[in-house]
């Protein structure tokens, strides 16, 4: 698992949030990507619909973080979803 400090916190709902905990995605978090992208979500926005399950954070929350934090989390997410030789998603 990697925790990532945000460069610029997040405020949603009354909280802050200033770091993430990246993990392999779950099953609950895969099912939530795909039914996301059956219904027509971007990749991104199914991406945003996996992390809300698998962190735990409110999709709104997520759809606040910087493109600069987005991309240390993709990078971390990277080696779970890297094809279809380890069963990840978008295999």
């Amino acid at each position: 698992m990697a925790t990532i400090t945000l460069k610029r916190a997040v405020e949603f709902d009354g909280k802050t949030f200033s770091s993430i905990d990246i993990d392999e995605p779950t099953v609950g978090g895969i099912e939530a990507y795909e039914k996301a992208k059956a219904e027509g979500a971007t990749e991104l926005g199914a991406t945003v619909a996996m992390l809300a399950v698998d962190t735990g954070w409110p999709e709104g929350a997520l759809r606040k973080v910087r493109a600069s934090d987005l991309a240390t989390i993709s990078g971390a997410m990277a080696p779970f979803l890297a094809g279809p030789a380890n069963g990840a998603i978008g295999a």
